[in-house]
């Protein structure tokens, strides 16, 4: 191991040790990588991890609960099926992962595998599912989004002697030239399916049928889509509102595009690779979370973008955001889930950086250095990375698994 390596390490097990990140956000320590997390009702959450499984959490214990059916490979994603899709009165979960399968099974028994998707030749990377209809929507390191049609009524799955087999009845590939990192649906009627990947391009699909959706017309004919070129590199996640789409990017940048004409309406720059966006359109913000582990509120409500609040508690990698109320919740490669309430985050009036006033006893050492750069209006420093160049490359390496 080299010295950088070494200094790096250094620097993340002392940020581990911080009295103050052990306990902001109250955190749920998963004791894996959490690559993604869904919510499922108001207090349990299903975890894709590294450890080849997903789990479900209980969020008010801050405890995780129970696991699902091992995977041969890391749990890069999972989805939960709409709220009225459900075995026995519980709710169904998909969990996806590098073995190229995806598997459902009940939330409150996750030992029990209904049925398994396969069609996918490369690691699945992402997962959706309509609110409504019984249709999973998943994309690969393959290059290609599947679109697979459950049984229309999830009786059919309890009443299967073993794990239904399902193929897909939809393959979407060619206009993504590389892989497959993000899916989300419209907010509105969940009609439309959005896809973003390596190639730093956003794409449009009906969700039903998996055709492209037709651009608005005029002079700009063909397929709706967002060339590479505003972004530069792989583009991590997708949430859409009803008049923006938002994207993150490697490239240090998340972009709100206006969805009728496809301009970058807002830039927000970033000092890190940006690797999770989250729109919360009720109090005019979107959140943002990135490479080093940090976390970012922007207000965006009056046309221009400005940081209102940072928040330094993951100690590696931000990789999911999630909202539901008022609370806002985010996951990292440091294996933990951690929540904040959005009305507490923007009514702080203690500084940029947020520190709870029951936490403020417990503040580390570098805070108040932070804080006092940003009084002193230096909003380049704001937005710097604390890690070297080399140290950044060192963090890029440990998550190639995820970019290849």
């Amino acid at each position: 191991m080299s010295s950088a390596q070494l200094e790096a390490l250094e620097k993340k097990e002392a940020l581990e040790q911080d009295p103050l990140r052990q306990k902001l956000g109250s955190p749920l320590r998963a004791g894996a990588r959490i690559l993604s997390f869904e919510l499922c009702g108001d207090n349990t959450a299903v975890l894709a991890l590294s450890s080849h499984q997903a789990k479900t959490a209980d969020l008010a214990a801050l405890e995780c609960s129970q696991a699902a059916a091992k995977h041969a490979g890391p749990v890069t994603a999972v989805a939960v099926l709409g709220k009225n899709y459900t075995v026995g009165g519980s709710r169904i979960a998909l969990s996806a992962s590098w073995d190229k399968q995806i598997k459902l099974w009940p939330v409150d028994s996750p030992q029990t595998t209904l049925a398994v998707l396969s069609g996918h030749s490369d690691f699945v990377k992402c997962l959706a599912a309509h609110p409504t209809l019984p249709i999973v929507y998943s994309g690969s390191a393959d290059k290609s989004i599947l679109y697979w049609r459950l049984p229309e009524s999830a009786d059919a799955l309890a009443q299967s002697t073993g794990p239904l087999k399902i193929a897909p009845f939809k393959t979407v590939k060619g206009q993504h030239t590389g892989q497959i990192h993000a899916l989300c649906l419209d907010p509105a009627s969940a009609s439309i399916l959005y896809s973003t990947g390596s190639d730093a391009s956003v794409r449009a699909w009906h969700a039903q049928t998996g055709d492209a959706i037709a651009s608005a017309g005029g002079s700009d004919s063909g397929d709706w889509h967002i060339a590479r070129g505003q972004h530069k590199t792989n583009v991590f996640d997708c949430r859409a509102t009803e008049n923006t789409l938002w994207t993150a990017s490697a490239d240090n940048t998340a972009i709100g595009w206006d969805i009728d004409t496809r301009a970058a309406d807002m830039v927000l720059e970033h000092g890190a690779a940006v690797t999770a966006v989250l729109p919360v359109p009720q109090v005019g913000v979107v959140v943002t979370g990135v490479r080093d582990g940090a976390i970012y509120v922007w207000r965006v409500s009056s046309g221009t973008p400005e940081i209102v609040r940072e928040i330094h508690a993951h100690t590696d990698d931000v990789t999911c955001l999630r909202a539901a109320g008022r609370v806002l919740y985010s996951a990292g490669l440091d294996g933990t889930l951690r929540r904040w309430d959005i009305q507490d985050v923007l009514g702080f009036d203690g500084g940029l950086n947020y520190i709870p006033a029951e936490l403020q006893t417990l503040e580390s050492p570098q805070q108040p250095q932070q804080q006092r750069a940003h009084e002193q209006g230096s909003s380049t420093s704001a937005m710097q990375s604390a890690l070297t160049e080399e140290e950044e490359r060192e963090l890029a390496e440990l998550m190639s698994d995820l970019d290849d």
